[in-house]
C-alpha cells in the first residue's frame, strides 16, 4: 500500500511539474525581431490616399500600445512590446505628402515606432493592425500601419509648418548633384545627392503647402543636363530651369559640406553678391538653420560658386552640415533631421520674404 501511495505522490508530482512548466512557459514574453519594413501609397473605394506601414518580423502574437503625444500633435506613438529593431533602419523617411518619417528607437526590452505626419494626427483617419504571414506575396507576420490624407490637406498648411508672407511666390530649389554624381560620401557611406533631395523633397512640400509656386531643378536621382554632362553643363542646366521660369523670385541650392579632416564640423551659408538681398537671403537662412539644428555657426560668405554667379534671381547655397563628419553625417542621414533642417530653410525664406515686402 506505502508503495501504491509513494508512486501516485510522483505522478502527482511530475503532472504538477509540467503543469508548472506549461504556465510559466505561457507567462513568458515572445521576444520578436523586426525583419521586414515596406512603405506604399494606396486609394481606397472612395478614392481616398492612404499611406501603408508595414513592418514584419520573426514571431506573431505581438502585443503593442498606440498611443498620442499631446506635446507633438503631428506623432503617431506605437510601443511594441519586447521587441527589437534588427536590421530595419532606426530613421526612416516615408512619402512626405502624407507621413514625413519614422524613427525605431529601443526602450528596455521595448521598440517604440514614431511616425510623424504632415497634419495634425486628429486630422487623419489611422488604423493599427496585425497581419499574418502571406507566403505567396513573400510577407512575414507584421505590424500594419494605414494613415488616410484629408483631400484638402496638400493646400493647408498648419502647426509649425504654417508660414507667413510666402504666398504667391515662385521658389527654384535645386538639391545638390545627383545621378551619376552622387556629391561627397560620409565614412558610413551616405551620399550627398540622397540627403540632399530628401531635404529638397521635404521644402518643397512645405512651400507649396503654403501657396508657393515651387520648381525643382530635380525630383529624382538623375543628373539635370543628362548623362555624361560636364561639370559646366550640369551646372548650367541647373541655371537654366529658374531661367525658364522669369516670375521666380529665388534660388536656394541645398548641399552637404565635406573636408578632408573629418573633424570639420557646422552649417554654413553661401552666396555671390550680385545685391545685398543675396546676403540677406543666405543670412535668415542660415539664422534658421543654427537655431533649428544646434550646429556650429559657420556664417555666411562670399563664393564664386557657378549657380549663384549666373543666377539672374537672389540665390543662395545652403552647406546643411559636414558629411565627411561621421556625427554630423550621422545627423544627415536621419529622416527627422533631415525635416528640421527643411523647415529652417522654408521659414528663412518665409522670414526673407516678410523683410523684403511685396
Amino acid at each position: 500500500m506505502k508503495k501504491i501511495w509513494c508512486r501516485l505522490l510522483i505522478v502527482i508530482c511530475c503532472v504538477l511539474g509540467i503543469m508548472g512548466t506549461g504556465s510559466l512557459t505561457a507567462q513568458a514574453a515572445v521576444n520578436h525581431t523586426l525583419n521586414y519594413f515596406r512603405y506604399n501609397n494606396f486609394k481606397d473605394d472612395d478614392g481616398r490616399s492612404w499611406v501603408r506601414i508595414e513592418m514584419g518580423m520573426n514571431k506573431g502574437d505581438l502585443e503593442y500600445e498606440v498611443s498620442q503625444n499631446p506635446d507633438k500633435p503631428f506623432q503617431l506613438i506605437i510601443k511594441m512590446n519586447n521587441t527589437n529593431r534588427g536590421d530595419v533602419k532606426k530613421n526612416i523617411g516615408l512619402d512626405r505628402k502624407i507621413a514625413r518619417y519614422m524613427t525605431l528607437k529601443n526602450e528596455n526590452r521595448d521598440m517604440v515606432a514614431t511616425i510623424a505626419v504632415t497634419d495634425s494626427l486628429e486630422d487623419h483617419e489611422y488604423k493599427v493592425y496585425t497581419a499574418e504571414a502571406d507566403k505567396k506575396a513573400k510577407k512575414p507576420y507584421r505590424l500594419v500601419v494605414e494613415i488616410a490624407a484629408d483631400k484638402g490637406s496638400p493646400n493647408k498648411a498648419i502647426g509649425d509648418e504654417k508660414l507667413y508672407g510666402v504666398e504667391g511666390r515662385t521658389v527654384v530649389i535645386d538639391p545638390g548633384h545627383g545621378g551619376s554624381d552622387s556629391g561627397a560620401i560620409g565614412p558610413s557611406y551616405v551620399k550627398e545627392k540622397n540627403v540632399t533631395l530628401n531635404i529638397s523633397l521635404d521644402v518643397a512640400r512645405i512651400l507649396e503647402s503654403n501657396g508657393v509656386n515651387v520648381v525643382m531643378t530635380r525630383t529624382t536621382d538623375v543628373d539635370v543636363y543628362g548623362p555624361d554632362a560636364t561639370d559646366k553643363q550640369e551646372l548650367q542646366a541647373r541655371v537654366n530651369v529658374s531661367r525658364r521660369h522669369p516670375e521666380a523670385d529665388i534660388f536656394v541650392s541645398i548641399h552637404c559640406n565635406a573636408f578632408t579632416n573629418s573633424s570639420a564640423h557646422g552649417t554654413g551659408t553661401y552666396y555671390y553678391g550680385h545685391s545685398s538681398r543675396d546676403s540677406l537671403l543666405s543670412q535668415l537662412i542660415q539664422d534658421e538653420m543654427v537655431a533649428a539644428t544646434g550646429l556650429y555657426d559657420r556664417g555666411i560668405h562670399s563664393a564664386n560658386f557657378y549657380v549663384l554667379r549666373n543666377s539672374w534671381i537672389p540665390a543662395t547655397l545652403v552647406e546643411t552640415a559636414f558629411i565627411s563628419n561621421p556625427y554630423e553625417e550621422n545627423m544627415l542621414a536621419s529622416a527627422e533631421v533631415q525635416h528640421t533642417m527643411a523647415l529652417a530653410i522654408c521659414k528663412g525664406i518665409s522670414n526673407y520674404f516678410q523683410n523684403i515686402g511685396k
